[in-house]
């Protein structure tokens, strides 16, 4: 089980994750979230289970956890900015990027728009969703799955998937610690976000995956006859690429996919 304890010793945090939900089994921690009523859920509220049964990231792609081995949790963010979603998800991305970086020291990478990739391999997944209250929105769900300490996957992910005990050479990780040091890194980071802090998407942007490089992509499902470079994110968390042509194209993230580089 999740020890509760030790992950409010080491939380330090003014507001995020001071709230916290612990389940020992849902279905999904975003989809509780949606569901429940807003009245009940602030900002900076965390949600986490140690087994998701039907965990889901994007597109629709299930989640393979195994029970009490990672990290499956979502946070509540209720910002009174129009600060993007796409921005937030990223923010919460470097967070995770960099926690995992210190805890284990690996170069972990973003891989466009919501995959940690260690190893060439995916370490954590993103799913990020608005609930909206007719026009007005009214939460943003960030959902986030991390393989710590599982070692066995399915066979139609084991080549592509990698948890960080394996990255660290069979050493167990302490998931209450991870969890809190990443909360930890994502406040402030967070203030920096609703503050539109251009810092942040640079450092944002040194941590993407083929980060200046030149690449193929995906877009709408079609991949582009010409590789694209990479000039990293805009201030709304937008993909920014430069053409051959010399043209500066920009992609939200449901428009574009990165072939791996």
């Amino acid at each position: 089980m999740f020890d509760i304890t030790s992950y409010n010793k080491w939380l330090q945090t003014g507001r995020l994750g001071r709230r916290f939900w612990y389940f020992r089994s849902l279905s999904s921690t975003n989809r509780y979230l949606q569901q429940t009523d807003g009245v009940r859920l602030s900002d900076g509220l965390v949600c986490l289970t140690d087994y998701q049964t039907k965990g889901r990231g994007q597109f629709g792609r299930s989640w393979d956890s195994t029970d009490g081995e990672n990290l499956t949790f979502s946070m509540v963010f209720r910002p009174t900015s129009d600060v993007s979603l796409q921005l937030i998800s990223l923010t919460a991305m470097l967070a995770m990027n960099e926690t995992i970086k210190n805890t284990i020291s690996c170069d972990s990478k973003i891989k466009w728009p919501n995959d940690l990739i260690v190893s060439g391999k995916k370490v954590a997944g993103m799913l990020t969703e608005c609930r909206y209250n007719g026009k007005k929105r009214d939460r943003i769900l960030v959902g986030l799955g991390v393989n710590v300490n599982q070692t066995q996957f399915s066979t139609s992910i084991q080549r592509a998937a990698i948890s960080l005990k394996q990255v660290s050479g069979g050493q167990p990780v302490d998931r209450s610690l991870l969890l809190a040091m990443f909360l930890n890194r994502l406040e402030p980071y967070y203030s920096s976000a609703l503050d539109g802090d251009m810092e942040l998407i640079r450092s944002i942007n040194r941590n993407i995956r083929g980060y200046g490089q030149w690449v193929s992509i995906y877009v709408d499902g079609v991949r582009e006859q010409t590789p694209v470079k990479i000039l990293g994110i805009n201030e709304f968390g937008c993909l920014v690429v430069l053409t051959a042509n010399d043209e500066v194209k920009t992609y939200t993230y449901q428009q574009i996919r990165i072939e791996d580089c």
